[in-house]
């Protein structure tokens, strides 16, 4: 085999394809930590909800089931979907746990067909009780969300700030919220581990594929032929 390698064009290769592999080994550490993670809440799901009050030295945590906490004052609605995938409203409310003031949600308001005077999607009028809550991080705004709208209570995003004036709660905890139990979390569930893995594939495909190119490129400058080299 022979090959003269570019300088110039090896020394922005090298750091390249190191990249490509280490996002490419990133992925697969990410899809196990993943795997163990949905492991461990499973098991967690399984077993009875933790009690409010068992939370108080360390507060709610991401990832824990837990009692269903009791919603106080006015209900803020937000913008999602319930377990069945349906669109409406989120109602959420305050809960104190631990003398400390969470985001907890409390109901869900489905949309009517043909605007507020509309009837109710089949399947949507009865709401079965949930007798567990999952401690969810606060969620980020997603892109491309609308404004919200305070005014007629119409939130799309959980502004940390304007939501804590619309509940009138000073100290509102804008690190985790309460959510009713439907499933692994959504930090969790959003990517599941074998996206990880889809990730990691493709890295590893553009590191092969930039290999190839770098070797057929050497190849047509005359650096690099298979074989014993010519004399």
């Amino acid at each position: 085999m022979y090959f003269r390698p570019l300088p110039i064009l090896s020394l922005f290769a090298a750091p390249i394809l190191a990249a490509l592999l280490a996002l490419g080994v990133w992925q697969v550490e990410r899809a196990q930590e993943k795997a163990a993670l949905l492991d461990s809440f499973a098991l967690r799901a399984q077993a009875p909800p933790l009690a409010l009050a068992s939370l108080c030295p360390e507060g709610p945590l991401p990832g824990q089931v837990i009692t269903p906490p009791d919603g106080q004052g006015p209900s803020l609605r937000i913008f999602g979907q319930d377990a069945g995938g349906a669109s409406g409203w989120r109602l959420m409310q305050t809960t104190q746990v631990c003398s400390r003031t969470f985001l907890a949600e409390t109901g869900f308001e489905a949309l009517r067909i043909g605007g507020p005077g509309g009837e109710l999607p089949a399947g949507l009028r009865a709401v079965p009780a949930i007798d567990r809550f999952v401690v969810e991080p606060w969620p980020e705004r997603p892109a491309f969300s609308p404004d919200n709208a305070p005014s007629s209570n119409e939130w799309y995003w959980f502004d940390p700030a304007a939501v804590g004036r619309a509940m009138d709660a000073d100290g509102l905890n804008t690190d985790v919220i309460l959510s009713p139990y439907r499933g692994p979390p959504a930090f969790l569930a959003r990517t599941p581990p074998a996206t990880h893995i889809g990730y990691a594939v493709t890295w590893f495909g553009m590191a092969v594929a930039f290999v190839l190119i770098y070797a057929v490129f050497h190849a047509r400058a005359g650096r690099l032929r298979l074989g014993r080299a010519r004399s």
